[in-house]
């Protein structure tokens, strides 16, 4: 088959959506290599997506505009990329982050979408008008254009059901995985290097994402300062900077906090799993996601986690992962005490934890993605 990709994220962006991409494309790569796949974007030069697209470069065929204004490169990837999509002769097209191109007379392509999440819908008052609007106009668009839409969790196939109306026959679930770096334990000495790099402490509960209000995370705070002493270790925060983050010193500095949080913006991305398989938890009460791919990681980092009773989140951490109300700062400072002071259930964590995550495992993720094309390609 002949399968192209938006590459957009994969190319620019070194978090979330761009790490899904990369994963994503990853696996195809590695598992059904004899395929031609494309992908549509502009490579970046200096930051380490470079050297992930300098690792596939001899894998793909890589498809950029080829257009002289600035004007006409911002349009590119909405209006005029179908051109490029035509030329290739492609069976499947990926958008591979809510949305693809405005469609022509193409009746040989067809087109899937991945959609991650609602966020903007349920939580309006984290984003502009002119954003929600943008947002919702191009996602409708490639809802119903597309001949296919992935859903990274039943979550988000429910939601687009609820608040956009989608026809649930058109929707499938895809999850998502994380990358092949934390399926085996990382190297003591590494791990000691990241350890000294990032100035790790001994002992530390973990929290990793976006600091952003709805990820909730000065609950883990009030918990903190609730714990026992000798169970107050530091809580290590690793996300990019935002405004958020004054309301989180103003939180740290009322409970007097200051020595046990931790702010580390960014950590390279094959340091990541030594930073989860050096912690004793990760604690993650966000209020809703699309996914929680954190949960994963730590999952497969065989790390207990605490996360919560809402949303999605049963279904990424199975049994092997605690739940607690994410609004409750005594809920979560009970299990945070109740999981490191066992050791039994620790244990039992770490076992069902990464028993349950192998569902998530690239290779199963590739192989259900790959039957979907083929499956789509012979629809006529």
């Amino acid at each position: 088959m002949r399968i192209g990709f938006d590459s957009k994220r994969a190319f620019q962006n070194t978090r979330g959506l761009g790490n899904y991409s990369r994963n994503l494309i990853n696996g195809l790569l590695n598992d059904y290599p004899d395929n031609r796949y494309y992908l549509f974007g502009q490579p970046s030069i200096d930051n380490e997506c470079a050297n992930w697209y300098n690792s596939v470069a001899n894998q793909v065929t890589i498809v950029s505009p080829n257009l002289g204004t600035f004007l006409k490169r911002k349009l590119w990837r909405s209006y005029l990329m179908e051109n490029d999509i035509n030329n290739c002769q492609l069976d499947i097209y990926h958008g591979l982050s809510h949305e693809i191109p405005f469609k022509s007379k193409n009746k040989h392509t067809k087109y899937i979408v991945t959609i991650h999440d609602l966020l903007f819908l349920r939580f309006k008052q984290n984003f502009t008008w002119i954003d929600i609007q943008i947002y919702l106009s191009k996602i409708k668009y490639s809802c119903k254009h597309a001949d296919l839409i992935l859903a990274v969790s039943e979550q988000t196939k429910q939601d687009l059901i609820d608040f956009l109306h989608i026809p649930e026959d058109k929707i499938v679930v895809n999850y998502q995985s994380c990358s092949s770096l934390y399926y085996q334990e990382q190297d003591h000495t590494i791990k000691a290097l990241v350890k000294e790099h990032y100035h790790l402490p001994d002992d530390y509960y973990l929290f990793v994402g976006a600091l952003v209000k709805h990820k909730n995370i000065e609950r883990i705070i009030e918990a903190l300062s609730m714990l026992p002493k000798e169970l107050q270790h530091t809580l290590v925060i690793v996300g990019k900077e935002t405004n958020y983050k004054k309301q989180l010193v103003e939180v740290i500095e009322k409970h007097q906090l200051t020595d046990k949080v931790q702010f580390i913006n960014y950590i390279q991305n094959e340091h990541l799993p030594s930073v989860y398989q050096l912690a004793k938890l990760l604690i993650w009460p966000s209020l809703f996601e699309g996914f929680g791919i954190p949960i994963i990681e730590a999952l497969f980092s065989k790390l207990p986690v605490i996360t919560s009773n809402v949303g999605c989140f049963s279904e990424v951490g199975g049994e092997g992962a605690c739940y607690v109300n994410p609004e409750s700062a005594p809920e979560i400072a009970e299990a945070i005490e109740s999981i490191v002071t066992n050791p039994v259930r620790y244990a039992e964590m770490q076992d069902k934890g990464y028993s349950y995550v192998q569902k998530f495992h690239i290779k199963n993720t590739s192989a259900h993605l790959m039957e979907l094309y083929s499956k789509l390609k012979t629809i006529g």
